[in-house]
């Protein structure tokens, strides 16, 4: 089968991937003073195997088959799916490996990772301070004071080993190779898995556009080039130059974040994902410049990437476009909104730089965050969850339902109103140069619709196994959002250690249905589907 082919093909580039991390952990094992948390070198070095082994059993059932024999429509579809599975178990095994989490876990981190959403398992565990002997979390939110959640930490903490004090507990307790790992992880899921791998693997014809298109977010799914492999790899040059940039502002402006702390931070703002290397994310950095800076990434992550190619190609007329003006507009409009009701409490220039800072973070599905929102005025936070729901432009790494749809919908809406008095006239809609057909607007409103009918299936699903409403709903938003941050139980300055093994199971499903946007997934449970035509 050729499919058995090209992800061989894939998972042979994933296991060269991994050498990345695996020679991160061996230099971070040879000069240990630098780095007193658990080595991972065995976990990369056997996932490498794995990896390797996968591939050359998929190439053994699959060396007859041409690479010139495209995939067909339902094998491309199959084929996206499967290298996400895939991806995310493989991803998982380092953290398995490793011991650093459960592989129930570790696979909820590794999706959270590939799909840029930034939830995540690490919790640090807890001690009684007589006993030094590990005891149960005890979680009450204070906005909903008759849940307790009760469950165990993930992460042991570093000691000193002559006086026992903790030295770093939570996520900086962590190996170094696997926080670069959970970062590279965004990095590439924010492009898309199918995206790079379009870029090494020979052309595929018909079938590399139809695999460009699966993956990629937003209805709008133009080219920027007529080859796909060739729009790609420009894709990718640009997503690595915006990058390199944000690394290099990052530590030239602060001179406290260390090369490390610069990298991992700007794999995962450019991907709008949000996992950090710190426990308080950005707010530990204490740094104006590095907040504005990471706030421009994320605008830049969220913004259509064909848009920047137009730019360098000097058509200005290409780049205006109503979905990047109501996507300004938006981030602008919600900004104010959030700051507002901050104002009293924080001051004007508190209220702003904070209120700003998160409002971004959540509309463009980065997932930082500077404050406990959790404990601003409920107005703030419902605007912020309001936010979630909007995210980037079509063509970005940004999650949502994008901005693009609610302007369709607002063209359709007006169009249909319109009908009502003018029945004869007929009118085109377009999204700046492209016009929308009545199959594209269909879809389009179809997507409306199941957005609300899993955001009520999910929070009702999360409830009925014993998680209060108000953390039900925001969890459902930021995992079909690919946001990361949530609020109550799942709030920016907790994890979801908390969460029993079916949420768990749950939860990563509905991430994996938001980042391939509902339809793709769906097919698969279509019996008609799997039938031989």
């Amino acid at each position: 089968m050729v499919f058995a082919k090209i992800l061989s093909r894939y998972l042979f580039y994933l296991s060269l991937l991994l050498s990345v991390p695996l020679a991160i952990s061996i230099y971070y094992q040879i000069f240990p003073e630098f780095h007193p948390q658990p080595s991972s070198t065995f976990a990369f070095l056997a996932t490498m195997t794995i990896s390797s082994t996968l591939a050359f059993v998929l190439w053994t059932i699959g060396r007859n088959e041409s690479f010139a024999e495209s995939p067909s429509r339902r094998e491309s579809i199959l084929i996206v799916v499967l290298i996400w599975i895939i991806t995310s178990i493989i991803s998982s095994l380092p953290f398995s490996l490793s011991g650093t989490l459960r592989p129930l876990e570790a696979y909820f981190e590794a999706m959270s990772g590939l799909t840029t959403t930034g939830s995540t398992m690490i919790c640090a565990k807890a001690y009684d301070p007589l006993t030094q002997k590990e005891i149960p979390i005890r979680l009450t939110n204070p906005h909903v004071p008759d849940k307790t959640y009760i469950y165990w930490g993930t992460v042991a903490p570093i000691r000193d080993p002559d006086t026992n004090l903790i030295l770093y507990s939570g996520v900086e307790a962590v190996g170094k190779a696997l926080l670069f790992w959970r970062s590279l992880l965004q990095w590439i899921g924010g492009m898309g898995i199918v995206v790079i791998f379009l870029t090494v693997l020979p052309a595929l014809g018909v079938g590399g556009k139809l695999l460009y298109q699966m993956e990629t977010t937003g209805p709008i799914k133009d080219g920027i080039t007529p080859r796909i492999r060739e729009t790609a790899s420009h894709l990718w040059k640009l997503y690595t130059f915006f990058t390199l940039l944000e690394i290099g502002l990052l530590v030239w402006t602060n001179q406290e974040m260390t090369f490390f702390d610069a990298l991992c931070t700007s794999l995962s703002n450019i991907s709008t994902g949000g996992f950090s290397v710190r426990n308080e994310s950005i707010a530990s950095y204490h740094s104006a410049a590095t907040e504005a800076i990471v706030i421009v990434f994320m605008i830049i992550g969220s913004i259509n990437f064909a848009l920047y190619f137009h730019l360098l190609r000097l058509k200005f007329s290409r780049v205006y476009v109503p979905d990047l003006f109501l996507f300004l507009g938006i981030a602008v409009l919600g900004c104010l909104a959030v700051s507002s009701f901050l104002i009293p409490e924080l001051g004007v220039a508190q209220a702003f730089r904070q209120g700003c800072f998160q409002a971004l973070s959540l509309q463009t599905s980065t997932g930082f965050f500077t404050a406990n929102y959790d404990r601003w005025p409920f107005a703030a936070q419902m605007f912020m969850l309001i936010l979630m729901f909007f995210g980037g432009m079509s063509g970005s790494t940004a999650g949502g339902i994008k901005t693009s749809r609610f302007y369709i919908a607002y063209k359709i809406l007006l169009h249909r109103l319109e009908s009502i008095f003018r029945p004869d006239s007929v009118r085109k809609l377009y999204i700046g140069k492209n016009e929308v057909d009545d199959k594209n607007a269909l879809t389009v409103l179809s997507f409306f619709c199941i957005v609300a009918f899993f955001t009520v299936l999910g929070t009702m699903s999360l409830v009925l196994d014993g998680i209060d409403p108000e953390t039900s709903l925001g969890l459902m938003a930021s995992l079909l959002n690919n946001t990361g941050l949530a609020f109550r139980a799942a709030g920016p300055t907790e994890s979801l250690a908390f969460l029993s093994p079916f949420s768990k199971i749950f939860c990563t499903f509905w991430m994996l249905l938001g980042r391939l946007e509902f339809f793709i997934v769906l097919l698969l449970f279509l019996p008609s589907f799997w039938k031989n035509k």
